[in-house]
């Protein structure tokens, strides 16, 4: 047994560079967090960037190397071979692909990638990494693969009609980006939700698509302390809120438009102003961020960001 988790730890240090979090052993080195889920600017410039490389191209092959991860059955994934990559979009935290099948059915793999779980467009050729919960080899010589090196994400391979069958879809809120959520139809939904402001964003039935990270930049461009009451919040905070909700993620979306392709599997963070970067000076005002909470962490200015 102590031989065998030596391995498998061995094995993720090879692929990705890290050791596994359940292992209790630490991280190496890595670009950014390993551990920070993919939010809505994230999805948003990976569903494009699928848009542009996979849209129209036939699954030659459909597998699940890690099956745990794939809701669905060997029948329903077989299905896919033969079926066209149609749409690729996102909605909350899911990555949404289209697969038109040669029967005439359709069929909407979501994913729900959680902690590490990230889809990955590389040569057919190449090594299948450690933890990889799905493989579609498509024409062209590439494969679209999902690893997720945390075991926590989820697929689900439904039909269109069939998506409020996943849990949490039904109850989710409009995305934060979404052009018909105004800014008096943001204030009518916060009115709904009590509690403290982050956790309040990063709530995908009030808006979704926002995570541990923007909702710390949001707050701070907004100058509202993240533990903040709802129903401390007047109305020129809810409007600085909505408007710094708009600014920070519409401008997160254009750097990653510049830094993710072609890795896909990439995520970026360095662009941030203060989410994880505690004990470091304020952008604004120069004193120094406090941070607190240890894998969710929570970063912030007291000056900028008062309690009231």
């Amino acid at each position: 047994m102590l031989l065998y988790a030596y391995r498998r730890i061995d094995a993720l240090t090879h692929d990705y560079g890290v050791v596994c979090h359940t292992a209790r052993v630490a991280y190496h080195t890595v670009k950014c967090d390993p551990l920070a889920m993919p939010e809505l600017p994230d999805l948003t410039v990976v569903a494009e960037e699928l848009v542009r490389r996979v849209v129209g191209r036939t699954v030659l092959e459909a597998s699940a190397p890690t099956p745990i991860l794939l809701r669905a059955t060997p029948d329903e994934l077989h299905g896919l071979t033969g079926a066209s990559v149609g749409q690729t979009r996102r909605r909350g935290k899911f990555l949404l692909i289209d697969f038109d099948r040669s029967d005439g059915a359709r069929r909407v793999l979501a994913a729900n990638a959680m902690l590490a779980g990230r889809f990955w467009l590389v040569p057919s050729g190449e090594r299948v990494r450690a933890r990889t919960g799905l493989r579609l080899r498509l024409d062209g010589g590439d494969d679209l693969r999902y690893v997720d090196r945390e075991m926590l994400g989820k697929l689900y391979l439904v039909a269109p009609d069939r998506l409020d069958d996943i849990p949490g879809w039904a109850e989710m809120g409009p995305d934060a980006d979404d052009p018909e959520l105004t800014l008096e139809t943001f204030r009518e939904r916060i009115r709904r939700h009590p509690g403290e402001l982050k956790p309040l964003l990063r709530n995908s039935r009030f808006v979704a698509g926002i995570g541990n990270a923007y909702s710390d930049e949001i707050l701070w461009e907004a100058r509202l302390a993240p533990f903040r009451r709802r129903s401390s919040v007047k109305p020129d905070d809810i409007e600085r809120l909505y408007h710094a909700m708009r600014t920070v993620l519409a401008d997160a979306v254009e750097r990653l438009r510049v830094l993710v392709p072609p890795d896909i599997q990439t995520q970026h963070r360095e662009f941030l102003k203060v989410h994880l970067r505690g004990g470091k000076a304020c952008p604004r005002c120069g004193r120094e961020l406090r941070q607190i909470g240890g894998r969710e962490a929570t970063t912030f200015c007291r000056t900028c960001q008062p309690p009231f």
